[in-house]
């Protein structure tokens, strides 16, 4: 089956509504789409670790950083945007209790996915949207007014 492309005219913002986006970890890739997201009017909350220089960037952003768990708890889609190596972990430890049925579980790499170090709950919908490019490149070109192509898959729980 060929891939289907998606456009901007295809997508519905209002879906995001009154919904808090938590993003979880604000390096190369969630510092450009927490920002993103904010300059688009949504409700953005980002989960990091304090004592960290990326804690500090979130800060001079004009984000106020919480952590993992209460990021997960109060975030009605869960962006885990942390390395590789650690999301299996962090993710039992701080994240998958305060997921409800309901939520969406997101990431832009679907390692864990695959893998099962990331299993979402019953209830909770998977989604993965994968930038093809770095995060400093997805901020640049949305300030520009454009965007970079991603990947897209659906799992629901």
């Amino acid at each position: 089956m060929p891939a289907k492309i998606y456009y901007d005219s295809d997508a519905d913002p209002s879906a995001l509504d009154g919904k808090t986006v938590a993003i979880l970890g604000y390096g190369s890739q969630g510092h450009g789409q927490a920002q993103n997201l904010r300059d688009s009017g949504v409700k953005v909350l980002v989960g990091q670790r304090p004592g960290s220089k990326n804690y500090d960037l979130a800060v001079s952003h004009g984000f106020e950083p919480v952590s993992a768990s209460d990021a997960a708890a109060q975030g009605d889609v869960v962006n885990i945007l942390l390395p590789d190596e650690v999301q299996g972990d962090i993710y039992r430890e701080h994240i998958r209790d305060p997921l409800e049925p309901g939520n969406v579980l997101m990431c832009s790499h679907g390692f864990n996915i695959h893998f099962e170090q990331v299993v979402p709950p019953a209830g909770v919908d998977a989604l993965l949207v994968a930038p093809k490019g770095p995060g400093h490149l997805v901020r640049s070109e949305f300030e520009k007014g454009g965007g970079v192509p991603c990947l897209i898959a659906l799992g629901d729980g």
